[in-house]
C-alpha cells in the first residue's frame, strides 16, 4: 500500500481491504460457534438442513410423542386450525411466550395449540416444565426433524396450519409488546 497525499493508505488494484478479507471467515466462525454454544442449540446438521428445507406433506404425518402419553399428529387434526409452538429449555423468550400462549388459548378454542419441545433429552425439557407453568399440550421432537422440515432456525418458532393442514403462517421470536397481534390478524382469514 502506498500513502496518499492525505496520509491514508491506498490499496493495490484488485486487493480487498483487510476488513473485507476477514469478514466472511469471521462470520462463518461466529455462526459455527453460535450453533455449538452452550446452552444447547438446534443440532448443526438439522440447522443446515432447515435453512434449505420447505414444508412437505410427509412432515405433516410425523407423530409427536405427547408428555401425557399418546401421540399428536398434525394430519389427524384436519378440520380446524392448528398452531405448533416450537420451544427449547435454553430459550429465554420461550419462558414468556408459552405462558402467554396458554393465557391466549381459551379465547381461541377452535385453534388446536401444541407446544413442541426440541431438546435432545427429556430431562432438560422436564426441568423447564417444572420451572415454567403453562397449560398446553406438550409434544416432543428431540432431533428437531419436524422443525427442520419447516425451515426454522431459531426459538421460539410458531407455525399456523389451516383446517386443510396447509402451512399459512410462520413466526420466529416473541415480543411481549406485540403479543399475538400478528397471529390474530392471520387467524381472521384462516378459519
Amino acid at each position: 500500500m502506498r500513502p496518499t497525499s492525505t496520509g491514508h493508505a491506498q490499496h493495490r488494484r484488485g486487493r480487498r481491504p483487510l476488513a473485507a478479507r476477514i469478514a466472511a471467515p469471521l462470520a462463518a466462525a461466529l455462526l459455527c460457534s453460535a450453533a455449538h454454544a452452550e446452552p444447547e442449540m438446534i443440532p448443526v446438521e438439522i440447522f443446515e438442513a432447515a435453512k434449505a428445507a420447505a414444508p412437505t406433506a410427509s412432515a405433516l404425518d410425523v407423530p409427536f410423542p405427547l408428555q401425557d402419553g399418546g401421540t399428536f399428529s398434525l394430519a389427524a387434526e384436519r378440520g380446524h386450525p392448528v398452531l405448533l409452538s416450537f420451544w427449547a429449555s435454553w430459550c429465554s423468550p420461550c419462558r414468556r411466550e408459552l405462558p402467554a400462549l396458554a393465557r391466549w388459548a381459551p379465547e381461541h378454542p377452535d385453534v388446536k395449540i401444541v407446544a413442541v419441545n426440541v431438546d435432545r433429552t427429556r430431562p432438560e425439557a422436564d426441568r423447564f416444565l417444572k420451572a415454567v407453568a403453562f397449560d398446553l399440550p406438550v409434544a416432543f421432537d428431540p432431533d428437531a426433524k419436524v422443525l427442520g422440515a419447516y425451515g426454522a432456525i431459531s426459538m421460539p418458532t410458531m407455525f399456523l396450519f389451516d383446517s386443510q393442514g396447509e402451512l399459512v403462517w410462520r413466526h420466529a421470536g416473541y415480543s411481549e409488546q406485540k403479543g399475538f397481534a400478528e397471529l390474530e390478524a392471520v387467524l381472521k382469514g384462516v378459519r
